[in-house]
């Protein structure tokens, strides 16, 4: 995985946090990862701290399955390893390839915007976006848990409305497949208590699936 850094103008944020990228509960179809902003709430921390810094490196952790994670900050180059003060993080696919792109506000500073570029064999790996639009449940599904399966694999997500600071991500799930080029099964629990069960969803595309309904449209990636 590259990510590659691109500034916008400033966003002044006044408060700290560590803030969580993305996470998936459980996921043993290919690697997921943590990403955590970090930033000092107290600009002269070093005057009564002086190991502890203002402006800190982000944190980027690879899970490994079974509770253990690996950090890969400083894999993916100065450019992203940069000490930054940050605040808040939201993810997104930004240009419908299947993969989430990662945006970061600094305090007073410029915003940035980590496109994730797959390179080696990450490139051939195959991704399903779910979009939930719910009928008796909220509208956008807020809450509701999506369990894949393919290939003998389990992935769970559940959509939530925010995990970050003054952030809100895309509300769309995504799922990583690895080299399967569908998902098998899936099972959406709606915050209504309704379930819905579907079955060969192919990858590479963003589904619509709307409460008691199904898949109700479709979008494949590369499309703008």
């Amino acid at each position: 995985m590259k990510l590659r850094a691109q500034k916008s103008a400033a966003l002044p944020c006044s408060l700290s946090a560590s803030d969580v990228f993305s996470s998936t509960t459980t996921s043993t179809a290919g690697p997921t990862f943590s990403f955590v902003a970090n930033g000092h709430i107290d600009a002269d921390i070093q005057r009564v701290q002086a190991n502890v810094k203002y402006a800190m490196p982000p944190h980027l952790f690879r899970n490994l399955g079974k509770g253990k994670f690996e950090e890969v900050t400083k894999s993916l180059g100065q450019a992203f390893a940069s000490p930054r003060v940050g605040r808040g993080a939201a993810y997104a696919d930004i240009n419908n390839d299947g993969r989430l792109d990662l945006l970061l506000s600094t305090n007073g500073g410029p915003v940035y915007l980590f496109r994730n570029e797959a390179q080696g064999a990450a490139a051939s790996n195959h991704s399903l976006r779910i979009k939930l639009t719910g009928t008796k449940s909220n509208r956008n599904g807020i809450g509701s848990t999506v369990q894949l399966s393919a290939g003998g694999e389990t992935q769970t997500q559940m959509l939530r409305s925010g995990s970050s600071y003054l952030s809100a991500s895309e509300l769309v799930l995504t799922f990583g497949l690895a080299h399967n080029d569908k998902a098998d099964t899936i099972e959406i629990r709606w915050p209504s208590g309704q379930i819905d069960r579907l079955s060969n969803a192919a990858a590479g595309q963003t589904v619509t699936v709307t409460e008691g309904k199904g898949i109700t449209s479709t979008r494949k990636f590369g499309k703008q």
